[in-house]
């Protein structure tokens, strides 16, 4: 791809990034404003006490909120692909806060103006509406603490991705039966429609989530061409399209990958694509063993169908009016700069590239025999950190420094760079600081961490 096709690229990409974060702003805003008006311009609340009114708000406002944040795990492409995963799961788990905080809200007020105070909580004698509504407020706070503690718990991905997905449809289906048996809100039919076309938008995502992509994923099928074990304990996978032309991508997404009979089975588990964008019916993913299942993965043979659910993530050069790109890994995180470096090498591109690769002991260098070759058909300078280096080396010690940034960016003219970061969270947050103090612009850094997704 020449460098004009690239600016074409980009000039068709940006604006629909602007135009996805802009739609979702819309969305929240519309999620808060809707219930509110709703309630005040269709006399629901007319003659009511106001913890009331205050009750009867609150718990419109956290349903709508609670669609909205049902919405963006759902993996709906224009969401993970222009926002990027790692707004989405910011985006979630804040909706998922703030609605939790309006339930309790809704609580508080529903007590207070009940002439049963606490004895409202009672479940001995409660109406079924009582049940739901409690049901839904201990499961969404599970999944919030569940999802708070995360990072020092350390759960296998499987167990946590099972749990938050029962989780969240018990309060998604015990809300709307709440609300259904709560006579207040359903007589009106203004706030009838409302009701039921967030219970429509919930239908529609599940079916969306749950059986239309997973039979888009059948008819997109891959086979395993072959598996590649390295000496640093990692293995790659090749992959080829069956019986289609491949599924385009971007350099630096990656993918859900479903190993089974089925593209409906449940566990699944996301790797950036490390190949060439430019050859969508071949794809390649490296793989560090880290657990059962990526052992599962070096253990498979050739031949054996598999699915994809993506590609997803905005972390990508496309899109970019870059005049260098500056490409920063710690151990995995060198998936997707495999992936940049290998299409940008196939688009004949010619602005400078620097790719800092960092690790703590030398099998943590994931790229060296990956990018063999590359470094002539690119302005490519690769520097290597180790923070414990065997007796011989002579790149890098340490971790990735200001000093170090300065030394090897390339500073020599002024030029638009682009930073990209992937890698560990504490690593990803300290190069960011890093760049920050070196006065690089908030929207030239873009990091993908590793996190469940």
């Amino acid at each position: 791809m020449s460098q004009k096709a690239t600016t074409s690229l980009n000039r068709r990409l940006l604006p629909r990034r602007r135009m996805a974060s802009l739609g979702w702003a819309v969305v929240v805003l519309l999620a808060l404003a809707i219930p509110v008006l709703l309630l005040a311009r269709t006399g629901v609340l007319s003659g009511l006490p106001l913890l009331h009114v205050l009750s009867l708000a609150t718990g419109l406002i956290a349903l709508s909120l609670l669609v909205a944040a049902f919405l963006l795990p759902s993996r709906v492409r224009t969401l993970t692909s222009q926002l990027g995963i790692e707004r989405v799961l910011r985006a979630h788990r804040a909706l998922a806060i703030g609605t939790g905080t309006i339930v309790l809200a809704h609580l508080v007020f529903a007590v207070a103006h009940s002439p049963k105070g606490l004895g409202l909580l009672d479940l001995r004698d409660a109406p079924p509406r009582v049940w739901f509504a409690l049901t839904a407020t201990v499961c969404l706070v599970a999944i919030v603490v569940l999802a708070w503690t995360r990072r020092r718990r350390r759960p296998r991905y499987e167990g946590w991705r099972l749990s938050h997905v029962i989780l969240a449809n018990v309060v998604v289906l015990a809300t709307a039966m709440h609300v259904w048996l709560l006579d207040d809100l359903v007589n009106n039919a203004v706030v009838l429609v409302w009701f039921t076309l967030l219970a429509v938008v919930v239908v529609g995502l599940w079916v969306y989530r749950w059986w239309w992509r997973p039979r888009r994923q059948r008819r997109n099928a891959y086979l395993i061409d072959e598996i590649r074990q390295h000496a640093d304990s990692s293995a790659t996978l090749v992959l080829h399209a069956d019986g289609h032309e491949g599924v385009p991508f971007r350099p630096g997404q990656f993918a859900f990958l479903k190993i089974g009979a089925s593209p409906h089975v449940f566990e699944e588990h996301p790797f950036t694509i490390a190949s060439a964008a430019t050859e969508p019916w071949r794809k390649e993913f490296t793989i560090k063993a880290l657990g059962d299942f990526s052992e599962l993965v070096a253990g498979m043979k050739a031949g054996r169908r598999v699915y994809l659910d993506g590609p997803h993530g905005s972390f990508t050069v496309d899109g970019l009016a870059s005049e260098a790109i500056v490409l920063i890994a710690g151990g995995v995180g060198i998936t997707p700069m495999l992936s940049m470096v290998r299409t940008l090498a196939e688009r004949r591109d010619q602005r400078p590239i620097v790719l800092f690769v960092a690790g703590r002991t030398a099998d943590d260098l994931l790229h060296r025999e990956r990018l063999d070759g590359l470094v002539h058909d690119l302005d490519l300078h690769i520097v290597e950190i180790l923070e414990e280096p065997p007796h011989s080396w002579d790149g890098e010690v340490g971790w990735l420094t200001r000093p170090m940034l300065k030394r090897h960016l390339p500073l020599r003219r002024r030029l638009r760079i682009d930073y990209f970061i992937c890698g560990p969270g504490p690593m990803v947050a300290a190069v960011t600081r890093t760049l920050e103090g070196l006065g690089v612009r908030n929207s030239r850094i873009h990091t993908e961490l590793f996190d469940v997704v």
